[in-house]
């Protein structure tokens, strides 16, 4: 669902990683796969080998990653062309650029959705979910937020106040926290 903490989750992940470059398609109704060339002409180096043409990361490894995956609008035949292309891309390792086969080495495909129930958002075929590994995030509970209300108030109330203050107690930016959630 919207607000969960996808985006703060990859963002986590993907920093533990070194040697990685993370090139981020925030998507809408008018993406397509000439967004995705042209990331990949940004971020990646092409390459002659023996059997073509290839992007390659400049970085060691490249993650592609496609926001709100759902929002593109299909066509009238009802394909999303960007989720056929990255199905090929994905199945393939690589696509055709002007009838030309390009290969692709050392990318990462990663997208986030929110469920094709909410409007401007469409459901992804079976053919493309099948190909990919899924995860599933739901809202956080009360004490998982008390939890990150307070990290955060922590910081905050440490950066901004003396460290003899009254809020340099955990237990009472455990308080502040949990009034917060309250109001909320």
């Amino acid at each position: 669902p919207e607000g969960c903490g996808k985006s703060m989750l990859l963002r986590h992940a993907f920093a533990k990683r070194s040697k990685m470059e993370i090139a981020t398609i925030n998507c809408n109704a008018q993406t397509s796969e000439t967004d995705v060339i042209k990331k990949l002409q940004q971020a990646c180096a092409v390459a002659t080998t023996s059997s073509g043409r290839v992007y390659r990361p400049k970085a060691e490894r490249l993650v592609l990653y496609l926001k709100d995956i759902n929002l593109p609008k299909p066509d009238k035949y009802d394909t999303m062309q960007l989720i056929a292309f990255l199905q090929q891309m994905i199945l393939y390792k690589g696509f055709y650029d002007n009838l030309e086969w390009m290969g692709v080495e050392r990318v990462q495909i990663v997208c986030s959705m929110n469920p094709s129930g909410t409007v401007g958002r469409h459901n992804l075929t079976t053919r493309f979910t099948a190909i990919l590994r899924i995860a599933s995030i739901s809202y956080p509970d009360r004490d998982q937020l008390q939890q990150v209300y307070s990290e955060y108030l922590k910081a905050v109330l440490k950066s901004r106040l003396p460290s003899g203050s009254d809020w340099s107690d955990n237990k009472q930016i455990e308080k502040l926290a949990g009034g917060l959630l309250d109001f909320y």
